[in-house]
């Protein structure tokens, strides 16, 4: 492949960064007016962990189950998603599952969520809400952030001596702001919508940027950019890329992307094993499309499912009483 598409490719984990933005910008969307009392937040809390849980604890089994083994010292921290709290330099964020240490830091985000949320009730003016996503977009492109990850090389002063999950909490931060500043728009101007070409060729510019081999504050600039604009831009549903993105396939595979996430090293062991003797090349060949076919299988009849009895088990909906 040409280099600027492989250089691209090999900053697939700034995808990380994308997944934090857009977790804020969704959470603030979704409940910056739910959060009024404690059984608010207790109902809060219960959603996240159906959303996280039953396919994490599926990735984690499948992982121990590759590995023919039993969780070791530090490793058993992968069960209530504390992996993370290490600073940046230490791989115990990787234990079993290398993906997960995003989750851990993820259920962090959610701790602290019901407590930002009050700093954004607050009559902030939409010039204020500006100048704090400025603020924290430059204090996350400077500090490189999309670039930080559970065992990096090489380390930092703040790689060793930042937890990672609190490292990572601007780029939360930021989506949250997003969020509150799509929101002041919509209620401005209901009916506006965006140009989708001018969207695309914004997307296209960053990803030019990030393909062009240039270092890593400039692909930090490049990423959070793209996806801050994406993400504010697209959050209307209208025009012509939102109709392909909001497709009955499209939005079956994002349902499905949170197992395809978690599974995908386990997924290649197997069908490493299974193929890989057969033919070279074969296992590689075939993992993908057993990846993503497993996943969407997993999504309609084990995490939506599953996801709803949890909810309904954790959070009943009050007895009315009848009155005589």
């Amino acid at each position: 492949m040409p280099r600027q598409v492989t250089v691209f490719l090999q900053h697939g984990n700034l995808g990380v960064a994308l997944f934090f933005i857009l977790s804020g910008f969704i959470l603030y969307y979704s409940y910056q007016d739910n959060l009024q009392s404690f059984r608010d937040i207790y109902k809060f809390f219960v959603a996240r962990f159906a959303r996280l849980y039953p396919v994490y604890l599926l990735a984690l089994l499948l992982g121990l189950l590759v590995e023919m083994r039993l969780p070791r010292g530090a490793e058993y921290l992968v069960f209530p998603m504390l992996q993370s709290w290490f600073p940046a330099v230490s791989s115990n964020g990787y234990s079993i599952v290398a993906q997960a240490w995003t989750l851990s830091v993820e259920a962090f985000f959610y701790c602290c969520f019901p407590f930002l949320i009050l700093l954004f009730r607050r009559s902030l003016s939409t010039l204020t809400l500006w100048l704090i996503a400025g603020a924290v977009f430059a204090l996350t492109v400077s500090l490189k952030i999309p670039m930080f990850h559970s065992g990096m090389h090489p380390p930092s002063w703040l790689a060793n001596h930042i937890l990672l999950p609190v490292l990572c909490l601007p780029e939360f931060v930021f989506g949250m702001t997003l969020g509150a500043l799509f929101l002041h728009k919509q209620q401005r101007n209901p009916h506006s919508s965006s140009n989708d070409w001018i969207t695309v060729a914004g997307i296209v510019l960053c990803f030019l940027v990030i393909g062009s081999g240039a270092g890593d504050l400039l692909v930090s600039l490049a990423g959070v950019l793209c996806f801050g604009w994406a993400i504010y831009r697209l959050a209307d549903g209208r025009g012509w890329l939102s109709t392909i993105l909001s497709s009955k396939p499209l939005m079956l595979l994002g349902g499905a992307s949170y197992s395809i996430y978690l599974l995908q090293a386990p997924n290649r062991i197997i069908v490493r094993r299974i193929f890989g003797g057969l033919h070279p090349g074969l296992d590689a060949a075939l993992a993908p499309f057993i990846l993503i076919s497993a996943s969407c299988l997993i999504f309609l009849f084990y995490e939506e499912p599953l996801r709803g009895w949890i909810r309904r088990l954790l959070t009943p909906k009050p007895v009315a009483r009848s009155i005589s």
